[in-house]
């Protein structure tokens, strides 16, 4: 059209940014927009007011047209279904500084065929724990989300602050409203003791710096072949912040959802020495905390549960194949 617009036939294009409603005193005002340009992300904005496409950069982690066509789930889940089948990825995060990283938990749905192979992985849900919380509460909240989705494994980020919640999730917690237990957790292919004897085997103690490379080809390879599902796009009108009883449920995982589709759209591909991969933020300011989530329970599932009956995987197996990461 560019191209027709110039050579004088017929096409026309014009474009402008919120200056020039500013200008002619149209919509909001310019000290208005610049409050809202401080408490959207900066994709968002310039999404919505600077009339930029930000969708693709040169060597982008993924197609993000490939990621946004993904979007096809209509509905969260805020509790297990029967039979169904649940893994969390937890990224882990701890900062007084609430306007820092937080810890993520992302919530995938296995669905298989009749043969018992993996159809696709719905990411149902993903749940956000403030950094502000120590270690222990942090702890009884993937606990709780745990038993929220009867979930078989978590996978937990273990570098650096990591190594401090997988230390409270091997102790007994308890609810503080009930007072009931949550449960000892144990790790799978680790030599880690938990608080108690017989505490329930369901943390994989996931070192990323270890597996980073595979957990990106991971995730590149389930964007690729559709494998993966997300909660589809909600517009402004769909939310109603007012309704209480279903903001949890019909409300935050669509918009973390949103907020995953920003975070990927600024993540870049980078290329280590000896061919090893990384990803790095294009803007400092965009968090990447859902993404690792992510990447982890899927790079998981993908490379233990993949083939598996209605059994859990062979705790051995995975024992003597991720040592070798270290």
């Amino acid at each position: 059209m560019l191209d027709g617009m110039e050579s004088l036939s017929g096409e026309m294009v014009l474009g402008s940014d919120w200056h020039l409603a500013c200008w002619y005193g149209r919509g909001s005002t310019k000290s208005e927009i610049y409050r809202k340009k401080a408490d959207m992300s900066p994709i968002s904005f310039a999404q919505n007011y600077e009339s930029r496409w930000v969708g693709t950069v040169d060597g982008a982690l993924i197609n993000i047209n490939k990621f946004l066509n993904l979007r096809t789930l209509s509905k969260s889940e805020i509790k297990a279904e029967k039979d169904g089948e649940y893994y969390l990825g937890v990224d882990v995060a701890r900062s007084a500084d609430t306007s820092n990283n937080q810890t993520s938990i992302s919530v995938i749905k296995v669905i298989r065929n009749k043969n018992n192979k993996i159809q696709s992985l719905n990411l149902i849900n993903i749940i956000n724990i403030s950094n502000a919380l120590n270690f222990t509460d942090q702890a009884r909240e993937v606990k709780k989300a745990k038993l929220q989705y009867n979930a078989r494994m978590a996978v937990v980020d273990t570098n650096d602050l990591g190594v401090g919640l997988c230390d409270e999730l091997m102790k007994e917690s308890f609810d503080p409203q009930t007072g009931k237990s949550l449960g000892c957790w144990d790790t799978i292919n680790t030599e880690a003791k938990p608080e108690t004897d017989g505490a329930e085997r369901c943390i994989f103690d996931l070192k990323p710096q270890s597996a980073n490379s595979q957990t990106i080809v991971c995730f590149i390879g389930m964007v690729d072949g559709g494998k993966l599902r997300l909660l589809e796009k909600k517009q402004n009108t769909d939310y109603d912040i007012n309704d209480n009883d279903n903001y949890i449920k019909n409300v935050l995982p669509f918009i973390n959802t949103d907020l995953l589709i920003e975070e990927v759209a600024n993540l870049k591909l980078k290329q280590l020495t000896g061919g090893k991969l990384a990803v790095e933020k294009l803007l400092s300011k965009i968090n990447k905390d859902r993404y690792s989530s992510l990447s982890y329970v899927l790079w998981y599932i993908d490379t233990y549960e993949s083939n598996i009956n209605d059994t859990s995987v062979d705790q051995f197996e995975i024992l003597t194949q991720y040592t070798g990461f270290f």
